[in-house]
């Protein structure tokens, strides 16, 4: 198992490196709930995540959420889906950015020029479109996302895996020194 916040730190801190293996197990153990894990602050990471995954250019972006999504079981799969197009679709009437003059999801589906809005017919290109107009345009429903579903950044790939524990060891030290 990976060891604790002081060993990821120094991991971290340039006196190792971590392979994929053990990247998998630290992601695990920052969205772990067990007592054994609360030193590895989930707050920390899912802005990390947030922040990192905010960073990424489109296409890359896309490519991993498109991976995630597609290696998926269907009930999570649709869940995720229908927890971002509720949370676009529900928000609009209250000032929801870009998306308020859109008419909901279906003004977002035709401008993204989305087959369906329906998590359980839209392909693994629709969903990552939405992922990403939700990156972009709703940060908060992203972290929301990060938060509630963190299987998603672990299927999104181990180079994503990496930049995020990177992201969240830089906020824990920043966090340390203050």
């Amino acid at each position: 198992m990976a060891g604790n916040v002081d060993d990821f730190m120094r991991r971290f801190g340039g006196e190792g490196t971590l392979d994929d293996r053990e990247a998998a197990k630290y992601h695990d153990r920052f969205v772990s709930t067990h007592d054994e894990d609360r030193d590895f602050d989930n707050k920390t990471y899912h802005e990390g995540a947030t922040e990192y995954l905010g960073k990424l250019p489109d296409n890359e972006f896309r490519s991993a959420a498109r991976n995630a999504v597609s290696q998926a079981p269907p009930q999570e799969r649709e869940g995720l889906l229908a927890s971002i197009l509720g949370a676009l679709g529900g928000s609009t009437a209250e000032g929801g950015g870009a998306a308020a003059g859109l008419g909901g999801l279906s003004g977002i589906a035709k401008m993204l020029g989305l087959g369906s809005t329906d998590p359980h017919q839209m392909d693994d290109d629709d969903a990552a479109k939405v992922m990403n107009y939700a990156r972009k345009e709703r940060p908060e429903v992203l972290r929301q996302t990060v938060e509630e579903k963190p299987w998603f950044v672990k299927a999104m790939g181990n180079p994503i895996v990496m930049g995020v524990l990177g992201v969240a060891a830089a906020k824990l030290l920043s966090n340390r020194r203050r």
